[in-house]
């Protein structure tokens, strides 16, 4: 009966981890093909803010791409950057300077209409300088996950506003 119990509490506590097929530093690739992070703002206010996540295309091994994660961020769209298909790009949105829609208001009623934010747990703890990409077989179900550790901060882009 132990013995079961053991067994039950190991099921569930690996349950939640999941297990890295590979993970690639800075130093695995040519300077030119390093994953690297830039954060980019727009300059008209409302017009959003987010990181982009650039990293080698050698890192999916010619599998399909399931998903992404960054910073507490889940993408699961994802383009190359230039025709020779070396780098691939993943945009991420954050909340600092988009237009929210809510109802500010003192009758607490037209207040209780404001949608409530979606919280997930996030599947990976994670370093600001670490991304997770979750990739598919062609022909099969099984997922398997790569870890980028040491992506590289590019200084912030910030996108000029309309003319005046």
């Amino acid at each position: 009966m132990k013995a079961i119990y053991i067994l039950l509490a190991l099921t569930i506590s690996s349950c939640g981890a999941q297990k890295m097929s590979e993970t690639y530093t800075s130093a695995d690739f040519p300077v030119s093909q390093q994953a690297y992070a830039q954060a980019w703002n727009g300059g008209a206010p409302g017009s959003g803010s987010g990181i982009t996540l650039y990293f080698p295309t050698k890192v999916t091994s010619c599998k399909e791409i399931v998903a992404i994660y960054f910073r507490n961020s889940v993408n699961k769209t994802v383009n190359y950057t230039a025709d020779d298909r070396m780098m691939m790009v993943s945009r991420f949105r954050t909340d600092f300077n988009n237009r929210q829609d809510l109802i500010m208001d003192l009758d607490s009623k037209k207040e209780a209409q404001n949608e409530a934010p979606n919280i997930e747990k996030f599947p990976f703890e994670l370093k600001d300088n670490e991304a997770v990409i979750a990739l598919k077989e062609i022909n099969s179900d099984s997922i398997s996950y790569v870890k980028l550790l040491d992506i590289q901060e590019r200084s912030q882009l910030d996108m000029p506003s309309m003319p005046q």
